[in-house]
């Protein structure tokens, strides 16, 4: 089954989110500051949950498609 265009651009963005939440999470671990710790954990968080809210799009417009 051929991919839309927006359904290829859905995982681009799934996809860079992921990566921008990975690098955050390694930048996190380096860190020796619990300020700048605190920083990227509301940061991650953040990007966390663009990830459920576009992953929760996905399996509604899904479940609409069946």
């Amino acid at each position: 089954m051929a991919k839309s265009i927006s359904g290829c651009v859905t995982q681009y963005k799934i996809h860079n989110l992921t990566l921008a939440r990975n690098m955050l999470i390694e930048q996190q671990k380096a860190t020796n500051s619990p300020s700048i710790w605190a920083q990227l954990d509301e940061e991650i968080n953040d990007l966390n949950k663009r990830l459920e809210d576009i992953e929760c799009q996905i399996t509604k417009k899904d479940s609409l498609e069946i």
